[in-house]
């Protein structure tokens, strides 16, 4: 995996999958991306940045309208990743690349006008 230096996760994410962003928007960071394909990988990236993909959830929580996360995570369709620590932290880190993946497609339309 490459560093876990970077700052931030959106440095990081931009780092090691801006390339991918537009396959992971339109079909999932479930897919077998570059360093999210193994728990371990995506353990290590959540004990890294995990307050801020925390952050990003409770955010995005509240602008849908959710009471917390936990209900907005009820309707994702991974959830049976909710039974175990390790997979909660996959499944955590899978959901921050995918939102930035889905903001970085989101600025290149607008660009595209």
């Amino acid at each position: 995996m490459r560093s876990l230096r970077a700052k931030t996760f959106k440095n990081w994410f931009d780092h090691n999958l801006k390339e991918y962003a537009g396959d992971i928007a339109n079909h999932g960071a479930d897919c077998g991306y570059p360093y999210i394909t193994y728990t371990r990988d995506t353990v290590r990236l959540f004990d890294r940045y995990g307050s801020a993909i925390w952050e990003m959830a409770v955010e995005d929580a509240e602008s849908m309208g959710h009471r917390n996360v936990a209900e907005m995570l009820a309707e994702f369709r991974r959830t049976d990743m909710m039974d175990d620590l390790d997979r909660f932290k996959n499944l955590m880190v899978w959901y921050a690349c995918e939102k930035l993946a889905r903001d970085l497609e989101d600025a290149r339309e607008a660009r595209r006008g």
